[in-house]
């Protein structure tokens, strides 16, 4: 491996020289075949995302000095040329493909969010099937269009009951099924109407409040008349009916006003549980790409661009590496095929190809192909980096450890015991001399404790208040807005972790990682791994690390044989 980094620095130098217009050493023959060395090499990740990085520059390089080709010499009576047309944008195709990718994290997210909405009375899955039968049947009239307010929209269908014969409420595959169609009419709202995407939320949340307020939505039985019965017993009063004739309309009166009292007792009941149900529809808006939801779009990178295991590449047959693995891409009578482990599977639109504890998500849109590696195992590893990341928050020393005093004192608030002198600077020289595991430990029980304790509240207000008796306002709000965003981003993605994710697989020989100018060294001694720079005694990883390095906290996350990790610049 030494031999090969050797060998990427040096043609990192070449590129160098040349961009600086330096003739490299040994000439441009040398360098052409030491790029050639390399691109067969079997580079590890790190090393692979350094020769790619210094191959782009090169190949930018080597466009921009190519001469342009002389033009023939034309008779001046020859007519000029038409223009040569300009080369397709490639956005739209870029979008197209992130689209892709956002539908195939959004299955796997239904899945998992499928399994809350199959117990009880299922009046979420119920409450999405009626306004999915009213929104269609209402999209096909005249005015839809026009009324966004829904002032001439009357609901139609009612709420089917939990026993409904043409709806299998039990079976998971049906849940999803309603979730997915929910969600892929919900994305396309701004298509069917002139509406900002930013509106999508507010335009369902009036929808479904003008299902909920038809009283026939429910499937109750039809509203007594009370009206008619006391008329009927006026005038059978007035016309001097027997007294048995009079007691039988009062008893009947009587046993058709409790009827309508228990209908509208039930009736309250059905709208408050409905009402229920409708905020957590409208949770799943969060799924929805920004600006309709809070789910940043997947990073599609252009063509040529990218990183180990994020790629963006025309169709071509050959051998792809991906992060630790090598994918092939062929073509057979005109269909696409991409292999793995000696294994074909066909390419379409979209593919998942699962690979021990990986995925292999393919999206293809026309000539282009983009290629990313997911963790397969139930985002666990995601999960784990969110939480270093505001970890990492947490044990920095700036401002005499003011985030970590800040949550301690926020988690004394909450129990009712908060005395600011109890938080003060002193607390920060105690820290200091706490070995780096322990402080650790110490932080991750603390934000569990502190978040048990807050609940579904709000973490701001008690926040702010902690902040100003200990004179931290400004670190209070940060502290705050990520608090905020670590609770709001479930669950985390790519993207939403706010760096570049790398994934590697361990294995019995030492791994290095370059963060700038530091170099972490993995060992995997039995089941424990170990990290450490030359010189300094090793830390544990478990299944969680956060190690500062003066570049910035390395976000370590292990499952298993499987690594994930990120870099977060200091603040």
């Amino acid at each position: 491996m030494e031999h090969l980094a050797d060998l990427v620095d040096l043609y990192e130098y070449r590129v160098e020289d040349l961009v600086a217009g330096r003739t490299p050493k040994g000439g441009k023959k040398a360098l052409l075949q030491l790029r050639a060395l390399l691109a067969q090499a079997r580079l590890p990740a790190p090393l692979a995302k350094r020769f790619r990085q210094a191959d782009a520059r090169f190949r930018a390089l080597r466009g921009s000095l190519e001469p342009p080709p002389h033009p023939p010499e034309l008779p001046a009576l020859v007519p000029e040329e038409p223009e040569t047309p300009a080369m397709p944008d490639a956005a739209p195709v870029l979008k197209a493909l992130a689209e892709k990718v956002w539908r195939l994290w959004v299955e796997r997210e239904v899945k998992a969010r499928a399994k809350d909405f199959l117990t009880g009375r299922r009046e979420e899955l119920r409450l999405i099937h009626a306004f999915l039968q009213n929104y269609l049947d209402y999209r096909e009239k005249e005015g839809f269009k026009r009324d966004f307010n829904l002032s001439r929209f009357a609901p139609t269908h009612p709420i089917p009951s939990l026993s409904e014969s043409l709806l299998d409420l039990e079976d998971p595959k049906v849940a999803e099924g309603l979730l997915l169609e929910f969600l892929e009419t919900a994305l396309h709202i701004p298509q069917d109407l002139p509406l900002p995407p930013e509106e999508t939320r507010a335009y369902l949340r009036r929808f479904l409040n003008r299902l909920l307020e038809w009283e026939e939505a429910y499937g109750l039985p039809p509203k007594r008349d009370l009206l008619a019965l006391r008329r009927a017993l006026e005038e059978a009063r007035r016309l001097g009916a027997s007294a048995q004739e009079i007691a039988r309309l009062e008893e009947r009166l009587k046993k058709e006003a409790l009827e309508e009292r228990r209908r509208e007792l039930l009736l309250e009941e059905e709208k408050r549980r409905f009402q229920v149900a409708s905020e957590k529809v409208l949770a799943l808006l969060n799924l929805l790409p920004t600006p309709q939801g809070e789910t940043p779009w997947p990073w599609v990178p252009e063509p040529g661009h990218g990183e180990e295991s994020l790629l963006t590449l025309p169709l071509a047959p050959g051998r792809i590496p991906l992060g630790p693995l090598v994918l092939t891409l062929s073509q057979v009578e005109g269909v696409w095929h991409l292999g793995l482990g000696g294994e074909d599977h066909v390419l379409e639109e979209a593919l998942v190809v699962p690979w021990e504890d990986l995925e292999v998500w393919a999206v293809r849109e026309g000539e282009l192909l983009h290629l990313r590696l997911e963790a397969r195992s139930g985002l666990r590893l995601y999960e784990l980096l969110a939480e270093g990341r505001l970890l990492a928050r947490l044990l920095s020393p700036e401002g005499d450890y003011a985030h970590l005093r800040l949550l301690r004192a926020l988690s004394a608030k909450l129990k009712g015991e908060f005395q600011p002198q109890g938080f003060g600077k002193e607390l920060a020289e105690k820290y200091r001399q706490a070995p780096e595991e322990a402080l650790q430990d110490f932080a991750r029980k603390l934000l569990e404790l502190t978040l048990r304790r807050l609940g579904p509240a709000d973490p701001t207000p008690p926040l702010l208040q902690v902040g100003q008796a200990l004179g931290l306002e400004t670190e209070a709000q940060t502290l705050a807005e990520a608090l905020r965003e670590y609770l709001g981003r479930r669950p985390p993605t790519r993207e939403t972790l706010g760096g570049e994710v790398h994934l590697l697989s361990l294995t019995p020989e030492p791994l290095g990682l370059k963060v700038g100018q530091s170099v972490l060294s993995l060992r995997l001694r039995e089941d424990a791994l170990y990290v450490g720079q030359a010189g300094e005694v090793p830390r544990r990883l478990k299944d969680l690390l956060v190690y500062r390095l003066p570049e910035g906290a390395v976000v370590l996350a292990r499952e298993g044989r499987r690594l994930a990790y990120l870099v977060m610049p200091n603040p």
